[in-house]
């Protein structure tokens, strides 16, 4: 039982015996003395979190988990790599798959409402803009084609994403209880199902809405929530619970930039050589690589004797949200800093909610080719693994977690109100070299949060998180396209000038909730309390 007392400096004694029984000499009553605190502080911390200090720092105005720590072991580094592996490639080939159907899902839609006059313009993949004399004849058509793709990607977003949320509930709640290789294969199955339905759909010409079969099974195994939820939980049980941590979730989302960046170039190539279907078949192909690895090579890292007990759905629910409505143990967390976080989390993620890019750098006024649009998508993937792989541990240095985030919402903020504006290509570049810090924000908010909550309570934690992606996804991502869709014939960038507003409020929380826990730490009195045996 912990009862709370003060401690004298001098002529401290133990419940168990008397201070001539403890003190035989200075050297042996200092020892005595440093144990005792030690055997306080372990026995504090089993109940406030992941065996981290009452105060985040010693030092005044530190924010939480920026002091050094253990490194992690080889044995964690091989999981890690292991982990990367079956992520960074199913990134690679969701990448594939997705510029192959999103581009497709634009030239069926151009076709049906062109009819037999698609062949008049030259509308390829090379050039998707009208370029003759047609062109002011045909515009008004175009800008209804966009907007129909528009409104496909709003119903695509609704049967993945809703189902998606119940289930990312699900592997959060249950990733405690039965381990953490399930949050990688059930998104992994989902994603091999979308990309093989997608190729039939695409090869045999069947209807485009027969694509909704393998949208509700990618919803139905968690989505791309799901696997985020895998591998920053795995790569939390892997590392340290500070800057290793960190480093560590930002170097996770930087391999998988990296790859997803790469295929973007090389599926604009493999769209212009062989079309848009049998980049979907080697997406399905990677996918079932991915599955093998992810069975056979993947361990487990979640110890039998940390699993917690079975708990029911209403119990699995209530845990999952209790970080942002009831009191924690952790008397360094409150609600509040939960929330802010979360709120953080949830207005940046309307910037990778919307899938209007494809669209937008397609038609007027800048017109650009698939091969193009790889270009700048690799271009933007390679600066964020500059930026993450080399200037991070420099920002670590000289700035904590929390200000590195803020710096990185300011980049996104920057770059979503260039495209705004954008008219030129040159300005595409900018905007993605303005946003080349905004990569670092996600893994490190996760790597904050993570350092928040003991380790059987992870699960739950990032399944809080993936509930938020998809409602972020949801909201944000069927909002965004459907204000797209009515406002493309007058201003293609307004949505991004909107998304940059957002992003601009969530640089506002961030910094309340720098100074709120940094005002926190500076006035907050630690009662030392003594375990009674």
């Amino acid at each position: 039982m912990l009862q709370k007392h003060k401690v004298p400096q001098q002529n401290m004694t133990s419940k168990t015996g008397s201070s001539s029984d403890l003190v035989d000499s200075e050297g042996a009553y200092l020892g005595a003395t440093l144990k005792h605190k030690n055997v306080l502080r372990r026995t504090i911390n089993e109940d406030v979190g992941e065996e981290e200090p009452l105060l985040a720092s010693d030092q005044p105005g530190k924010s939480p988990g920026t002091e050094r720590e253990e490194g992690v072991t080889k044995s964690g580094a091989i999981n890690i790599a292991t982990s990367m592996i079956v992520v960074s490639l199913a990134m690679a080939s969701y990448s594939i798959f997705s510029d192959a159907m999103s581009q497709w899902i634009y030239v069926e839609f151009e076709n049906q409402v062109l009819g037999a006059n698609a062949s008049l313009i030259n509308s390829t993949a090379s050039n998707p803009c009208v370029k003759d004399n047609q062109t002011d004849l045909w515009a008004k058509e175009l800008d209804k084609a966009q907007s129909l793709a528009s409104r496909f990607s709003i119903y695509a977003m609704i049967v993945t994403l809703l189902p998606a949320f119940f289930t990312n509930l699900l592997l959060g709640i249950y990733a405690d209880q039965i381990g953490r290789r399930i949050l990688f294969l059930a998104p992994l199955i989902g994603l091999f199902i979308r990309a093989f339905v997608g190729f039939v759909v695409a090869f045999w010409k069947l209807s485009i809405y027969w694509n909704f079969v393998g949208m509700a099974c990618i919803g139905l195994t968690g989505h791309l929530p799901a696997i985020f939820m895998g591998i920053y939980v795995y790569t939390a049980d892997n590392t340290g619970h500070k800057k290793s941590r960190s480093f560590g979730m930002v170097i996770a989302q930087t391999a998988i930039n990296v790859c997803f960046s790469l295929s973007h170039l090389a599926v604009g190539y493999f769209i212009d050589a062989k079309g848009y279907a049998w980049p979907m078949f080697t997406a399905s192909v990677i996918l079932a690589f991915c599955l093998v690895i992810c069975y056979f090579f993947l361990k487990e890292t979640l110890e039998t004797a940390k699993k917690t007990r079975k708990k029911t759905f209403t119990e699995g629910f209530k845990e999952v949200f209790s970080f942002y409505i009831t009191k924690g143990k952790n008397s360094n967390y409150r609600r509040l800093d939960f929330s802010l976080l979360g709120l953080v989390f949830f207005l940046f993620s309307t910037c990778l909610g919307v899938s209007i890019q494809s669209m937008f750098l397609m038609n007027e006024p800048l017109c650009w080719s698939s091969i193009k649009i790889g270009q700048v998508t690799t271009y933007q993937g390679l600066l964020g693994a500059f930026t993450s792989l080399v200037l991070m541990k420099a920002l670590q240095r000289c700035l904590s977690d929390d200000v590195i985030c803020i710096v990185s919402l300011v980049s996104a903020a920057a770059s979503r109100f260039v495209l705004a504006f954008a008219q030129y290509d040159w300005m595409i570049y900018v905007a993605y070299t303005v946003g080349m810090f905004e990569l670092l924000l996600l893994p490190i908010i996760r790597a904050i949060l993570s350092r928040m909550v003991p380790v059987n309570n992870r699960g739950s934690l990032f399944a809080s998180v993936a509930v938020i992606e998809v409602a972020t996804f949801v909201v944000a991502g069927a909002g965004f396209d459907a204000l797209y869709s009515f406002t493309v014939s007058f201003w293609h960038g307004l949505t991004y000038l909107v998304i940059a507003c957002c992003v601009s409020l969530a640089t506002g929380l961030m910094i309340l909730f720098t100074v709120t826990v940094r005002k926190r730490h500076l006035t907050r009195v630690v009662d030392v309390q003594e375990v009674s045996e």
